[in-house]
């Protein structure tokens, strides 16, 4: 059905949350997971909305030619007839009546996104301020992904000879993240002491590898820290962080008559925190069409040309929460 896949990185800016609705445990408003890791992810009807907004808003802020423009966006990413200010149901109709026929607006899209998975996740750190932790079945999965461009070829550790007890890590040679005690170097991550089994030089070249595609190259700082703290947990001590080390936010309405919280408005809220790394497989087509259909190079270079470097994704636009970076993999890696 796709004919290419692109890899698309998402940077959280600020704490991001992706709903699944409320639920009755701990957290009234949890965030998306993977129903077999709990790992956290945005799912693709998410992202794909979140995105087709951003564009939307994008174009009709700035295009020279907003009617073509506005016609291309129904054609890639599917027709919505009520999701243009300004334009109503008749206007974008009529923009795809051929002759004097009925409009044709009931094709598949030629934009697909697959989920978008964690990759590297901020944990609080005694030393260094804070890791990015990963673990083997995250990396082994994000390979797996990668390969699917089949063109492009990423060097990260041979995670098949880390065989990490549970609190053992793996780090970088020169990790600001490590502590020295009489039995060798540890990292301590939030209250959890993690022995150093080993210190990767490949570790590194992913870490410059992954600078090198999701970060500016004036931004030396988060570039340095990048090859530098992204850590290794085992995959369970990295499961027990994903769910246990999310901000969880307590929200409260305030009755303006009484002073006090109203009836029903105390709940809590989970985020995925700020620093998050998570990536998605963009994957293009031609239009699907019989005839002066859109070619997939079209396409892509209509997607790449109008992508905003940030967007907002998720709940609570108006408190500042879900900003995030878009930055697609270098396809010469």
């Amino acid at each position: 059905m796709h004919q290419q896949i692109h890899p698309l990185f998402l940077i959280c800016q600020t704490p991001l949350h992706a709903g699944s609705g409320s639920e009755l445990g701990v957290v009234d408003l949890p965030i998306q997971r993977e129903r077999h890791t709990s790992f956290p992810k945005i799912e693709a009807s998410t992202l794909k909305g979140s995105i087709r907004n951003a564009i939307e808003r994008a174009i009709l802020r700035k295009s020279d030619n907003k009617k073509n423009d506005i016609k291309m966006i129904n054609q890639v990413f599917g027709f919505d007839e009520a999701s243009l200010p300004g334009f109503s149901s008749d206007d974008l109709k009529r923009l795809f009546r051929e002759g004097e026929g009925e409009a044709k607006t009931e094709f598949a899209s030629c934009l697909g996104f697959t989920d978008a998975r964690l990759l590297l996740f901020p944990v609080k750190s005694m030393k260094g301020v804070f890791a990015w932790i990963t673990c083997p079945k995250v990396l082994k999965q994000f390979v797996a992904d990668i390969e699917l461009t089949k063109r492009m070829v990423v060097k990260i550790p041979e995670i098949s000879s880390f065989f990490l007890d549970q609190h053992q890590c793996v780090t970088t040679p020169k990790s600001a993240l490590t502590v020295k005690s009489r039995e060798g170097k540890n990292v301590i991550l939030e209250e959890y002491t993690f022995g150093v089994s080993s210190e990767s030089e490949e570790l590194v070249t992913f870490g410059k590898w992954l600078a090198n595609n999701i970060l500016p190259s004036n931004d030396q700082l988060w570039r340095e820290k990048l090859e530098t703290d992204i850590v290794i947990l085992p995959n369970d001590d990295f499961k027990d962080f994903v769910n246990l080390s999310t901000e969880v936010i307590t929200r409260t309405k305030i009755n303006n008559e009484t002073g006090t919280v109203q009836d029903g408005a105390l709940f809590t809220e989970e985020y995925l925190p700020a620093e998050s790394v998570l990536y998605t497989m963009v994957l293009t087509s031609d239009e699907f069409k019989a005839n002066g259909r859109i070619e997939e190079p079209k396409v892509r270079e209509f997607f790449n040309k109008h992508l905003p470097p940030v967007i907002q994704i998720g709940g609570n636009a108006t408190l500042g929460k879900g900003m995030v970076n878009t930055k697609f993999l270098n396809p010469h890696g």
